[in-house]
């Protein structure tokens, strides 16, 4: 038995630990502006909570929008992504949020840290099937190094002995929103069905 075999055992039988030892959601660690949208409902005004979080990666960069829905931050919307060494937008643009809607603050600071600065910071995590605050305050990006090393074959067996809440994804599929934005490795989790996607998808959400 190797070592990832090994932890992926011993994660199995702590994750319900970790679970009982979680405490409330800490503030995200991304460039975060926080938004009320008032919308029409029925002829009443309601308020929809909004927020947007910037992110780059070598190539190119771009801004994201998440809804409050029934207590949980959800992705509704993602801006066309721009080239950062040409400023050319990505081609063709269908299904992009237009920039312009990005509140100003968060879209002409200076400072906002990238989106994966904290792959290097939490890059030594040894906490094998733990629910970290860490991660579910920054919404599983990425998820721990123990969850993204299991191949699909493990993950199948795992996931259904967690309990977490379903976190949706919209604008794309499941499986694109993994890869390409917690990080997880498309050849490990090849072969997962789309329950079993979402389930990961959650699962990372909450912190493992």
């Amino acid at each position: 038995m190797n070592r990832r075999q090994f932890a992926f055992w011993i994660g199995a039988g702590l994750f319900s630990l970790g679970e009982r030892l979680g405490a409330q959601s800490l503030d995200t660690l991304a460039a975060v502006v926080m938004q009320c949208a008032e919308k029409s409902v029925d002829g009443k005004t309601c308020v929809e909570q909004q927020r947007w979080s910037y992110h780059e990666n070598n190539t190119w960069r771009w801004f994201e929008r998440e809804a409050l829905v029934d207590e949980r931050w959800e992705l509704t919307g993602r801006t066309v992504p721009v080239n950062r060494m040409t400023g050319e937008h990505l081609t063709p643009a269908d299904g992009y949020l237009d920039e312009s809607l990005v509140p100003g603050e968060i879209r002409t600071s200076k400072t906002m840290p990238r989106a994966d600065d904290h792959l290097i910071a939490y890059d030594d995590e040894d906490d094998y099937g733990e629910v970290s605050e860490v991660r579910r305050a920054r919404s599983g990006r990425p998820p721990s190094k123990w969850l993204r090393s299991l191949y699909a074959e493990e993950l199948r067996m795992w996931l259904p002995e967690v309990d977490v809440p379903t976190v949706g994804v919209s604008g794309m599929t499941v499986w694109t929103h993994l890869t390409r934005d917690h990080y997880f490795d498309a050849e490990k989790i090849e072969g997962l069905n789309d329950m079993e996607l979402a389930k990961l998808h959650s699962v990372a959400h909450f912190g493992y």
